[in-house]
This record gives C-alpha cells, sequence and structure tokens, in this order.
C-alpha cells in the first residue's frame, strides 16, 4: 500500500513555531510508523512564500521577495532538521516546478471558472476575505485590525456547482474527516450558504500570473492548496502513480478546515481528480493556558526545546502533553519535570538498570512477559491505525512501567532465578526499542546497540528543575 503523508504549507513571514512543529513532527511519525508496515510513504512538507502579506514583511526588511523567502524557508527546514523530520520534498511555491503545475491545473478548471466584480472586507494577515460574521467588534478575530475595503474584478471558482457532491464523498465516508468534531463541523458548514469564492487577486504582484488574464495574480491560498499535487508532478506519469494509487492523507490544523474539506475536494471533482481519502484536523493549543503571542512573549521555538532537551526529548515532549487531535495545553513549567520522571527516571534508568546485571547468557522469555508485551504491540498497532499518537505513548510508557516494577518486585540482584528474570526484561527492553522507533529514533537506535554488546549508557541525564 501507498501513502502520501502532508502537512500544510507554512507562510515564511515568520520562523517556525510551536504550531508548525507539532504538525509536521506528528508526520514525521506516522510515516515512520507506516513504512514499519512494511508501506511505500511519500512525505510532503514545505513552506508558502507568495502573497500581499510576504511581500510586507520583504519590504520591511529591506529585503527582495525571493530573497526574503529563500532565508525563511532554509530555517524552516533547518528546524525539521533539528527536530530529526525526515520529509521526502520540501516544496517551496517560488519553485519553477511548482508554478508550472500551477498553471497547467487552472487550465483544467476553466470550465468551472468566471470573472466577476467583488468588494468586501480584506484582512492582508490572514491573506483571505471576511464577512461581518466573522469579525468581533468590527476586528479581524486573529490579528486584532480593522480590515481594509477592497473592490477588485477576479476570477472566481463556481463552489456551489460541487457541495452536493464534496457532502455525498463525506457522508460515505469515501472522504474521512477526522475526527469526529472535524466531520460535524465541515457537514454544518455545508448547510450555511457557501458562496463562490475568488482564486485571483487584481493588485497584488508577488505571486504567480494568473493564465487566463496577466493583471491578476493566482490566489496565495489557493495556490497554496495545488502544492499537494505540484509537488508528486502533476500532469506527468510519476504524479498518477501517487495521486490515483496511494492513499492521501493531509494533517492539518482545524484554522484551515474549509479550505481543506470543502474547498479543497471541490476544485478537485472540477478538475476530475481523485479527492483525498483523509484528512486529520487537531486542535489549537495554548502555552501556559495562554494563546501564543509575541506580544506576551510566550511564542515556543523549537529549536529551544532541541537545545534544551535533546532532539528526542523534545520529540516526546511535544507528542505527550495531549491527545493528538483535541485542543490541548503546554505547560512549560512542566517540561523538566516530564522529562525525568518518563525518560531519566522511566525508560533510561530501566535500560541502565538491567543492563548492569545483564550477562552473555540469554534465556528465552517467559510465557507472562510474552502475554505482556504483546498485549501493548496490539494496542500499539490499534491506536496508530487511528492516529492516536498520545494513546501510542501511554501504551508505551505503560509497559516501562511494568518493567520497573518487574525489577522492583522479583529483585535479580539477590534472586536464585537471576538470569531468567534478566532475560525476561531484555526481550521486553528489545521490543521497547522497536516501539518508540517511530518517536524517539535515535534512543531507539541506541537502545538496540546497547542490547548487542550488553553495555549501558546514560540515555537521558537527569534536569534540575529551575528555581
Amino acid at each position: 500500500m501507498k501513502k502520501l503523508i502532508t502537512t500544510p504549507i507554512y507562510y515564511v513571514n515568520d520562523i517556525a513555531h510551536l504550531g508548525h512543529a507539532y504538525t509536521t513532527l506528528a508526520a514525521d511519525v506516522l510515516t515512520r510508523f507506516f513504512r514499519e508496515q512494511g508501506e511505500q510513504v511519500f512525505f510532503l512538507t514545505g513552506t508558502d512564500e507568495h502573497g500581499a502579506k510576504i511581500a510586507e514583511s520583504a519590504k520591511k526588511e529591506g529585503k527582495d521577495p525571493k530573497e526574503f523567502c529563500d532565508e525563511k524557508s532554509e530555517l524552516f527546514k533547518k528546524t525539521w532538521e533539528n527536530l530529526n523530520i525526515k520529509y521526502d520534498h520540501f516544496v517551496r511555491t517560488t519553485d519553477e516546478k511548482h508554478e508550472k503545475a500551477v498553471k497547467k491545473f487552472l487550465e483544467n478548471l476553466k470550465d468551472s471558472i468566471y470573472e466577476k466584480e467583488y468588494e468586501g472586507l480584506y484582512c492582508t494577515g490572514c491573506e483571505k476575505f471576511l464577512t461581518e460574521k466573522e469579525l468581533v467588534d468590527g476586528l479581524c478575530p486573529d490579528h486584532k485590525k480593522e480590515p481594509e475595503k477592497i473592490k477588485e474584478k477576479n476570477y472566481f471558482f463556481k463552489l456551489k456547482d460541487y457541495l452536493n457532491k464534496v457532502e455525498k464523498l463525506i457522508e460515505s465516508g469515501k472522504l474521512k474527516i477526522e475526527p469526529d468534531f472535524a466531520r460535524k463541523e465541515t457537514l454544518a458548514l455545508l448547510k450555511q450558504d457557501l458562496d463562490d469564492f475568488s482564486i485571483s487577486r487584481q493588485k497584488v504582484k508577488w505571486g504567480i500570473e494568473f493564465p487566463f488574464d496577466k493583471n491578476q495574480t493566482i490566489y496565495v491560498w489557493f495556490e497554496a492548496l495545488l502544492n499537494y499535487v505540484s509537488s508528486i508532478g502533476y500532469g506527468t506519469d510519476e504524479f498518477n502513480e501517487w495521486w490515483d494509487d496511494a492513499e492521501i492523507v493531509h494533517l492539518l490544523a482545524k484554522d484551515i478546515l474549509k479550505f481543506h474539506t470543502i474547498y479543497w475536494p471541490a476544485i478537485l471533482l472540477a478538475a476530475k481528480q481523485k479527492t483525498p481519502d483523509k484528512e486529520f484536523i487537531h486542535g489549537f493549543f495554548t502555552v501556559d493556558g495562554q494563546k501564543m503571542s509575541k506580544t506576551i512573549g510566550n511564542v515556543i521555538d523549537p529549536n529551544d526545546i532541541v537545545n534544551e532537551f535533546g532532539v528526542d526529548g523534545a520529540r516526546y515532549l511535544l507528542l505527550s502533553q495531549f491527545p493528538f487531535g483535541q485542543d490541548g495545553d503546554f505547560k512549560k513549567e512542566k517540561f523538566i519535570e516530564k522529562y525525568n520522571s518518563d525518560l531519566a527516571n522511566g525508560l533510561g534508568n530501566l535500560v541502565a538498570r538491567v543492563l548492569k546485571l545483564a550477562t552473555d547468557k540469554k534465556l528465552e522469555p517467559e510465557k507472562n512477559i510474552l502475554d505482556r508485551t504483546k498485549q501493548t504491540r496490539d494496542n500499539y498497532l490499534e491506536y496508530f491505525k487511528d492516529f492516536k499518537l498520545f494513546e501510542v505513548l501511554n501504551e508505551i510508557w505503560k509497559l516501562i512501567a511494568f518493567c520497573n516494577e518487574y525489577i522492583d518486585k522479583n529483585k535479580p540482584w539477590e534472586s536464585e532465578n537471576r538470569e531468567q528474570i534478566i532475560s525476561n526484561l531484555l526481550y521486553a527492553i528489545s521490543e521497547i526499542a522497536f516501539l518508540i522507533e517511530p518517536f524517539l529514533p535515535e534512543t531507539s537506535e541506541k537502545i538496540k546497540k546497547q542490547l548487542e554488546n550488553n553495555k549501558s549508557i546514560i540515555l537521558f541525564k537527569r534536569m534540575l528543575s529551575i528555581t
């Protein structure tokens, strides 16, 4: 089975933050897991580099937009490298390959596009038009600024022609939207009076030229959606091999739900292309109970977490805070506590204790240990298939806790049955090393090497709390 796993592409007007890292790390973990199961996976991520907002940010820094994008895109790549995220393709919307594919795709949408004059409220920060109903006290709810009134002649996509078809795809399960809150929200949106939407801009210079009108550029968010097809060679045999034959899985946050669960399937239907198989939407999260904000100063740079806790420590802390798919809160003051309890004292201490008592003689593990590890592996597989990453980690750490309790109960250092007890534990640790690989790949490899030579090294140094 083939899988195409994608993240959204991220705006380069800022550095990679916790939200970007959360989605991308989850995609990396899922990719590693499915490859372990023998599946062929293509993992796609990248940066969104066009639009008025990018041009404004570049101007503020006194840079050409392309130069600005080159620098910011590299920072995203560096962050993913620091987190040991292994993508197959990093798309940039300023790539020539992307531009060619986008224009080719639009040629296939001709029958679903028309031109009209439009007047509305536009937020440059969001790069989208807003309705009066979406405003809070007359302001954009995300950027706390009053949107500007603009009047343009743009090209529109005939969304209304495809809404019933999109709804049928979702209700039939052909397009799976998970978790259930996201599916319900999408179906509720479809009951509203959704209008056709603009796919071009008249006065934005930093973008891809609209194929049918040189005075227009392609609307940045519309163009961004097309990265999913441009990245795998839209219009070539390579594209057909992946888009038609693979299970297409999009991971995203719920602020872009409508664009992905309604607009994107409609666009694909109009272009006579297969729609995604699964869209998994995760919730919003706060930091210490507050929304991340530069003003408050609570924006967390993932690179800082790596610098403090190491690569695998950072990966674990980001995905073990709350269930993937739900809203949650990152508590910075709990990071050291969780690192010490779960990694240093839990996993690290277990491996060290057992290897200090290990000898070259290995016995077959007893049935109770085989049954306990099988139970963990079965639950692990079921949770992973439902993208329940938080629950997967809980299952693994239950097995780690079981092993530590098994040592305390059986006291191998004073038992006549020492070799059997240690053999049981070594088997369990070998299973743990396999199970943690998608989450903690470096640690997994270290444990496997330690098991080969019976030599213990410190996996996670205990950290002192900052007072």
